[in-house]
């Protein structure tokens, strides 16, 4: 573990939170409070990717992680630019670079339900979906049968029972569990649109 990344030790809990935060608003907030309530979780890190491939160029970095420490809680927690770092582009590369520098450490990646959408394209799915047991957290438009989510579908087997949240993250990979949690509609997107109009 290098200097200046985020201190864990082995049989922690940590959910991952990544995101590109262009801003980062109280819906991201909201699963990460969500998150450490629901899945018994001793630190929630908010990871600012350097830039998402399936997104727009995004704002400074430390513009990004500026955002996400506005909407922070805590010392509980973290926000970091650690996969600049681990130079990950995807991130099945970023769980896998934090399992080998944080032995010991139990990792939940926690997703918004709408990365449904898009998360047949990520780089090697099956493959994280085998790395890291995964947390999928419903927004107020989404659907919450995730039959129509071709990777879930795959692994129907390793689902787990939401009253089984908080077991999530001592379970080994293959492991997801839905959380049906209330968020704020708001989007990255919906407040860039905004403040643009706003300068116009």
């Amino acid at each position: 573990m290098r200097r200046g990344w985020p201190l864990a030790y082995p049989g922690m809990r940590i959910g991952l939170l990544g995101g590109t935060f262009d801003p980062a608003h109280a819906g991201h907030r909201h699963i990460a409070d969500e998150a450490m309530k629901r899945l018994s979780l001793d630190r929630i890190w908010w990871m600012a990717t350097p830039q998402n491939p399936l997104k727009p160029a995004a704002a400074p970095l430390a513009q990004r992680m500026a955002s996400a420490r506005a909407q922070a809680r805590g010392r509980r927690h973290v926000v970091t630019g650690i996969e600049t770092d681990l130079r990950a582009r995807y991130t099945i590369e970023t769980v896998r670079a934090l399992h080998a520098a944080y032995p010991g450490v139990r990792f939940v990646l926690l997703l918004g339900e709408d990365n449904l959408a898009t998360f047949a394209r990520w780089r090697s799915w099956p493959a994280l979906i085998e790395e890291i047991p995964i947390a999928l957290f419903a927004r107020p438009d989404g659907r919450a049968g995730l039959v129509v989510s071709k990777p879930f579908r795959r692994f129907a087997a390793a689902r787990r029972a939401q009253r089984d949240a908080a077991l999530l993250g001592d379970a080994p990979a293959p492991a997801w569990c839905f959380v049906a949690a209330p968020l704020s509609p708001l989007s990255s997107t919906a407040l860039r649109a905004a403040r643009r109009q706003a300068d116009a």
